[in-house]
C-alpha cells in the first residue's frame, strides 16, 4: 500500500501542477471571483495528495492516515457543494451532477471508512480499510481530472457573447485583439 499512496500523492500533485498552468493561462480564472472556483478544483487533486503522504508516514499507525483521510473526506464534500454553484455558473455544466452525486458521497465514505474502522470491515471482509479507501482515491482522482478539464475548457468571459444596450449581440475581442 506504500507504493500506492505514493504514486497518488506522485500523481495528484503532478496534476495540480498542470491545473496551475491552466489557470495561469485563463486570466479570467485568475479573477476573485473565479479565482474562488480555481482554488476549489484545485482540492480535488490537494485533498487526496496530502491524505496519501500522510498516510506514508506510518502505514502501521492507523490513527494517522484514518486522521488525515477524515479530514480530507470532509473538505473534500464541503468544496463540491461550494464548486458545484461556479461550475454552472462557469457553463461547465456536464461535470457538476457526476461531481455532486458521484464526489460528495465518495468524500463522505472516505470519511467514514476512516472515521470509523467497523465501517470497512462491513462494506469489505477482504479488504482492509487502506485498501478500499485506496478504491475511492482512485475515482477521486478520476473525477477530479474530469473537473479541471471541464473548468478548463469551460468558455472564457471574452468567447461568451453579451448584448449591449441596443440589444444586439457582441463578442469580447480575444488577447487584446
Amino acid at each position: 500500500m506504500s507504493a500506492f499512496y505514493a504514486v497518488v500523492a506522485g500523481i495528484d500533485f503532478t496534476l495540480l501542477g498542470l491545473w496551475w498552468v491552466a489557470v495561469w493561462d485563463r486570466a479570467d480564472l485568475r479573477e476573485h471571483r473565479a479565482g474562488g472556483t480555481a482554488y476549489l478544483v484545485s482540492l480535488q487533486f490537494v485533498l487526496p495528495g496530502t491524505a496519501s503522504l500522510f498516510s506514508q508516514v506510518a502505514l502501521d499507525l492507523p490513527v494517522l492516515w484514518r486522521a488525515s483521510f477524515t479530514l480530507a473526506g470532509v473538505a473534500g464534500a464541503v468544496a463540491i457543494l461550494m464548486l458545484a454553484p461556479a461550475l454552472v455558473r462557469a457553463k461547465a455544466r456536464a461535470i457538476t451532477l457526476p461531481l455532486v452525486f458521484l464526489g460528495v458521497p465518495l468524500y463522505c465514505l472516505v470519511a467514514l471508512v476512516a472515521a470509523l474502522p467497523e465501517v470497512d470491515r462491513a462494506l469489505s471482509a477482504q479488504l482492509t480499510g487502506l485498501q478500499l479507501e485506496a478504491l475511492m482515491f482512485c475515482l477521486l482522482v478520476f473525477l477530479g481530472v474530469q473537473t479541471a478539464w471541464a473548468a478548463a475548457m469551460s468558455p472564457s468571459r471574452e468567447d461568451v457573447p453579451a448584448s449591449d444596450p441596443t440589444g444586439r449581440q457582441r463578442t469580447f475581442p480575444r488577447n487584446g485583439s
